[in-house]
């Protein structure tokens, strides 16, 4: 497997990805047309400095993350934007793979912290949670719906 830097050329696949990843449980998502490749255009246009896609032995993309990196009061600090592995490729140490390869992408940068937003899914928390994240108690991310 390789990790590089995410490129415009790979936001079509990264997109079908996403689509195809978030219709299955506990996202069950039917994105509207083009919708998804609307939101990956501007996760790169926001990201693209601090973003990944993981390939493959055949070089195809299987998982990409967009992170965006900015400050806060005591340094750096990233937001997990987004991570998507394949579902054929899931549970297999690929989300893995890509998330260790991420740490190790802030830590040279001297990130002091990354939040990212879950879904109250078991599966989702025990994986976030087996590689040190914590819920935080006084937080809470709220939605309204027009």
């Amino acid at each position: 497997m390789i990790i590089r830097k995410i490129k415009k050329d790979d936001l079509t696949k990264c997109s079908k990805i996403l689509k195809r990843a978030y219709s299955f449980k506990p996202y069950n998502e039917n994105f509207k047309k083009h919708t998804a490749e609307f939101y990956i255009l501007n996760k790169y246009n926001n990201c693209k400095d601090s973003s990944f896609v993981l390939l493959d032995d055949e070089q195809n993309i299987i998982a990409f993350a967009f992170l965006n990196i900015s400050y806060w009061s005591d340094g750096r600090q990233a937001v997990l934007e987004e991570i998507v592995v394949d579902p054929d490729f899931q549970n297999k140490g690929v989300g893995t793979t890509l998330l260790n390869y991420i740490f190790e992408q802030l830590k040279s940068l001297d990130v002091k912290s990354v939040m990212l937003w879950a879904k109250k899914d078991d599966r989702l928390l025990k994986f976030y949670k087996k590689h040190g994240y914590s819920i935080a108690d006084d937080f809470v991310v709220m939605f309204k719906n027009f």
